[in-house]
Parts: structure tokens; C-alpha cells; sequence
């Protein structure tokens, strides 16, 4: 938990991690931000994906983690695709080209469907 937002592992899935984030991802909270989504892979996931469905507000400091977190899931062998991205920050994303570069997906099922780690799964869900 961040002040003022939380990031919490939802589900493991094999190598993939979903990571469930609620709350504004802005100056304050993103280095706490980073932090708590690379603690969550830590554990044998370097494949993560993040629910963003909770986050109504992204800011470029936001965006900045964002990008920051996909290359480091690359450095680390590992990737990062966003899933159920709110439409004010499908925008930011657009207008910025992060889309061309971090996969989006409409649903964390997409997400975990479309992965070609998806086939490595072993959920650990509740769904």
C-alpha cells in the first residue's frame, strides 16, 4: 500500500502476476508506485500485467513509472502489458505513443488470454 494508493497482487498465473492498481498515479505516489509493482514480481513473475481499472487519474509522472517499470520487466526477461485502461489515460497513452511501445488490452482476461505466456498458467485465482 502506497499513501493514497493501492497496488495488491490479484492473481498468479505461472511466470505472469496480475497486479491490481487503485487510486491516482501522480508525483506523490509514484515512486512508491514502482516500488510495490517490482516487489510484486519479485517471487518467480516476471511477466506482469496491471489492472488499471481503479486508476482515474495518470499524470506524466505516472507515465514516467509506467514506462520505467516496462523496461525494467524487459531487462529482467520479463514484460508488462496494461489491461482495463480507463479512457483518459488510453488518451495520455496515445497522445504520448506508449501505446506503441506497452501492450494494452481491454480486460486482465485479454490480458492473460492473448499473453504467449498465457498457455504457462496455473492460476492461482479466485475467479
Amino acid at each position: 500500500m502506497v499513501k493514497d494508493l493501492d497496488v495488491e497482487v490479484t492473481d498468479v498465473s505461472g511466470p505472469i502476476a496480475v497486479v491490481t492498481v487503485t487510486g491516482e498515479l501522480n508525483l506523490y505516489t509514484s515512486g512508491g508506485f514502482r516500488t510495490a509493482v517490482r516487489g510484486a514480481c519479485g517471487d518467480g513473475h516476471p511477466h506482469l500485467i496491471l489492472d488499471l481499472a481503479g486508476v482515474p487519474f495518470c499524470d506524466s509522472s505516472g507515465l514516467s513509472a509506467l514506462i520505467m517499470l516496462h523496461r525494467w520487466a524487459g531487462e529482467a526477461g520479463g514484460s508488462l502489458t496494461l489491461a482495463a485502461v480507463p479512457d483518459r489515460i488510453a488518451r495520455l497513452l496515445q497522445m504520448s505513443g506508449v501505446d506503441q511501445t506497452i501492450p494494452i488490452k481491454p480486460t486482465v482476461r485479454d490480458a492473460l488470454e492473448q499473453h504467449p505466456h498465457g498457455g504457462d498458467r496455473t492460476s492461482t485465482s479466485q475467479e
